[in-house]
C-alpha cells in the first residue's frame, strides 16, 4: 500500500500541469472472487468464481515532455463493476453464488512511454459503495452449526448479510496496456486487477467465528474510447 501510494506522489509531482484532457467510456468483462478467512480460527471453503461486466466514465489528464521517455499523468474512473464468488460444497448441495454490484471511483497514476502506441501501466486505489445484491437460496446448514458458526457439507459457509455487512469499501488498483490517438480520438486497451482492502463482511470482533477477513478480488480487460476536450499551453 505504501509503494502504491508513493509511486502515486512521485508521478504526480513529475507531471506538473496537465496539458490534455481526455474523456470518454470503456467497458469490458472480467472474472472476479473472494478471499475469506479467519484470523484465529480455522477456515475451510472452497471457493470459486464468476464473471461478470463493467462499464464506466474514464478521465485523462497528461503533460506533454517531448524529450523525456517515461512520461505521467493521472486517471479517474466511475465504474459499474459486477464483484462476486461463487461457493462449492463436497456434498451434494449446489454451488452457491453471489453477485455484489459496486459503484467504483479509482484515481491512479500513470506511466507511459511510446509514440503513436503509448504504453503505459497505472496504480492507484478506489473507493465503491454497493448499490445492487444478488445471492442465491441460502444452503441447508449442517446440523452441528450454531449461532455463529456455519457449515455445509463440513465446510464453513458466510455470505453478504445487508442488516450487518458493510456497503462502502476501498482497495488497489492496477492496470497495464496500450493506448493511440487517432484523427477521430483515443483508444484505450487495458488488463486490470482490483482487490478490496477493506472486508465486506462485518465480523464484529475476533471472539465470534465470523470471518474478519473477506476481500473481493477481480481482474479483466477494459476496451475505451476517449476523445480530447482541451489543451493547456505552458
Amino acid at each position: 500500500m505504501r509503494f502504491i501510494l508513493l509511486f502515486h506522489a512521485l508521478l504526480i509531482l513529475k507531471s506538473g500541469i496537465a496539458q490534455h484532457t481526455f474523456i470518454g467510456l470503456k467497458s469490458g468483462g472480467h472474472t472476479s472472487s473472494a478471499f475469506i478467512d479467519h484470523t484465529i480460527f480455522s477456515y475451510s471453503s472452497d471457493i470459486g468464481f464468476n464473471n461478470g461486466f463493467h462499464v464506466g466514465l474514464m478521465l485523462k489528464y497528461f503533460h506533454e515532455r517531448r524529450n523525456v521517455f517515461l512520461k505521467s499523468g493521472l486517471q479517474f474512473s466511475i465504474n459499474y463493476m459486477q464483484k462476486g464468488w461463487r461457493q462449492n460444497f463436497l456434498n451434494n448441495e449446489p454451488s452457491y453464488e453471489a453477485s455484489m454490484s459496486y459503484l467504483e471511483f479509482p484515481v491512479e497514476a500513470i506511466g507511459y512511454f511510446g509514440n503513436r502506441n503509448n504504453y503505459f501501466i497505472t496504480a492507484g486505489f478506489y473507493f465503491e459503495y454497493l448499490v445492487h445484491y444478488n445471492l442465491d437460496q441460502l444452503p441447508n446448514l449442517d446440523e452441528n452449526s450454531s449461532s455463529d458458526r456455519n457449515s455445509v457439507g463440513g465446510q464453513d459457509f458466510y455470505t453478504y448479510e445487508p442488516d450487518r455487512d458493510n456497503k462502502m469499501g476501498y482497495g488497489v488498483r492496477a492496470s497495464g496496456g496500450i493506448f493511440r490517438e487517432f484523427s477521430f480520438g483515443m483508444i484505450h486497451l487495458e488488463g486490470f486487477f482490483g482487490y478490496s482492502i477493506s472486508n465486506f463482511i462485518d465480523a464484529g470482533d475476533l471472539t465470534t467465528r465470523i470471518p474478519d477477513i473477506s476481500n473481493l478480488w477481480n481482474a479483466g480487460v477494459s476496451i475505451g474510447y476517449l476523445f480530447e476536450v482541451g489543451v493547456n499551453k505552458e
